[in-house]
């Protein structure tokens, strides 16, 4: 037996005809291939679509409704087929049970314990299976194989039987939970930081830039006076001239008021030192 896996997003209703050329299309390959005899008879085919659409599924599963009204006479000699819908969101809904509904809720896990949960749930299903060990071992390798996918590192279990091994995929899944939060905290605390250092140095460059803005407004005034003293006064002592160098911003501006109504240099600068 074949079975024809078609995964799709959207509901659309020209599925069974595509789904009739996918069986032609095998059927074709196998007998140019020379795989099988056809006085064999050809193999049975199980056409799936795995629609994981936002929308439920409303068009038909099969091909009978799509040909237009036609007298009885010729309802023999047309094409029939029919696929299997296998609609994520009915079997996502916990009131289903089954292999197929445990297999679609470990696919749409989204930590660690719902994971484990499902990977419970499915090896109980498989239990309670017709098909018990075939389902068991090529479950268990795609369980593996999905928790590859899902947590990546995780340690591989080197047993075959997905129900006998639940124990130790839990471990595992609990051995990757720990180990991930451990590497989190790790590099949130690099990370943390790494952005300490990387702020502490914006507020020291923008910090510096505004005292270097200060430092400059603060030498442009200086300048601008002595300038002006130069001109009301004449040409300033070295005391004076020191008293400036190291006099600051709000001293610069005060002495510069005071310049407006002074008669002499000392009612700016005040009294020379003896």
């Amino acid at each position: 037996m074949y079975i024809l896996l078609e995964c799709q997003s959207r509901s659309g209703p020209h599925m069974p005809v595509r789904m009739l050329q996918y069986v032609a299309a095998l059927y074709d390959h196998l007998l140019r291939s020379d795989t099988m005899d056809i006085r064999d008879g050809l193999p049975p085919v199980l056409p799936i679509v795995l629609y994981n659409g936002d929308a439920r599924w409303t068009h038909p599963a099969e091909l009978a409704p799509l040909i237009q009204p036609h007298p009885p006479a010729l309802a023999p000699f047309q094409p029939s087929l029919r696929f299997w819908l296998l609609d994520q969101d009915v079997w996502l809904d916990a009131r289903w049970r089954g292999v197929m509904a445990a297999i679609f809720r470990f696919e749409h896990t989204r930590d660690v314990d719902s994971a484990k949960r499902a990977i419970r749930e499915l090896a109980e299903q498989i239990a309670h299976s017709p098909a018990r060990r075939v389902l068991d071992r090529v479950l268990m390798r795609w369980v593996q194989h999905r928790l590859n996918r899902k947590l990546p590192g995780i340690d591989a279990i080197q047993h075959h039987h997905l129900i006998e091994s639940m124990d130790m995929l839990e471990t595992n899944i609990d051995r990757w939970k720990e180990q991930a939060l451990a590497e989190g905290r790790e590099q949130g605390m690099l990370l943390g930081m790494q952005q300490g250092m990387q702020q502490g140095i914006q507020q020291g460059m923008a910090s510096g830039i505004e005292q270097g803005r200060q430092q400059g407004l603060a030498q442009g005034e200086r300048q601008l006076l002595q300038r002006l003293l130069d001109r009301r006064f004449g040409p300033l002592p070295d005391w004076a001239l020191a008293r400036l160098a190291h006099a600051d911003a709000a001293q610069l501006e005060a002495w510069s008021e005071a310049m407006l109504d002074a008669a002499a240099l000392s009612e700016v600068l005040g009294t020379p030192p003896h």
